[in-house]
């Protein structure tokens, strides 16, 4: 089959290309309108408040304090001169400790505990109960290695224990008199204290019975007091100390002039 002959295009008129030139008209929307605004609020007039009571609020306010810049100043300025006093004083202080010091050497003095002498020592045999009833006497020695230089002791407390495994048995106190301790010269500490019925257990008091049998009882003892010390006519406060003796032996039978002395220790413001 032939084919058709292609159609010519319809020519376009003039209405159709003016329609086609112009642009499409725009979309119109309506305008917002405001909302009426709200009258405004009627404002009540304020009634001012009387004048007594103005007069009032402002009298009875606490007066202000005006600020003296001169106190503080002043005040600093004290401070200042009592911290340099304090520490004028300190260096004075040490100085002289020093200047004593090369002076005269001081040097402690030494303590010594004789054997502990028992003057009546019972231990009970009940099978229920053991007491002990013990009478202890004392004796501590000291030496003042000084040339210049004394001790004073007040009057202090003196306690005796008996030393064993399972702890320490407190046998008694007794009252300790005060004493001057001179330059190069010997003191003696002494007191007696007394026990009675002190309840141990069966174990303990057979130890102690074979110990003292043996004469190996071991005892404690510990003296508090208060020292100072004394050079010529210059005298300085007294101060807590201790004397801790912790080796003390029994004394042997008779009466026994080489008998060994244990070593005490001194500590210085201790009390309990």
């Amino acid at each position: 089959m032939d084919d058709k002959p292609s159609l010519a295009p319809k020519p376009k008129t003039k209405a159709a290309v003016a329609a086609a030139a112009a642009p499409a008209p725009a979309r119109t929307t309506p305008a917002l309108k405001k909302p009426p605004l709200a009258p405004p609020p009627q404002m009540i007039p304020l009634k001012p408040p009387p004048a007594h009571h103005y007069r009032q609020q402002r009298g009875g306010g606490a007066p202000r304090k005006r600020h003296r810049s001169g106190s503080g100043c002043s005040g600093r300025r004290v401070c200042c001169l009592a911290t340099g006093f304090l520490l004028l004083a300190l260096c004075l202080a040490v100085a002289a400790a020093c200047l004593a010091y090369l002076c005269y050497h001081p040097r402690p003095p030494s303590f010594h505990l004789q054997p502990v002498s028992t003057t009546r020592f019972r231990v009970g045999n009940s099978s229920a109960v053991s007491a002990m009833d013990v009478t202890a006497a004392v004796k501590v020695v000291s030496w003042n290695p000084n040339d210049k230089i004394a001790f004073e002791y007040g009057d202090g407390e003196g306690r005796v224990y008996l030393a064993d495994s399972d702890g320490d048995i407190t046998l008694g106190w007794a009252p300790v008199e005060g004493l001057e301790h001179g330059a190069r010269k010997v003191a003696v500490v002494r007191f007696v204290a007394t026990a009675k019925g002190v309840v141990v257990d069966e174990a303990v008091a057979a130890r102690v019975r074979d110990r003292y049998r043996r004469r190996r009882l071991a005892f404690k003892v510990v003296v508090d007091t208060h020292m100072g010390v004394r050079v010529g006519a210059v005298r300085t406060g007294m101060v807590p100390v201790r004397l801790s003796c912790d080796d003390g032996v029994m004394a042997p039978r008779g009466v026994s002039a080489g008998s060994p002395m244990s070593r005490c220790q001194v500590y210085l413001l201790r009390m309990t």
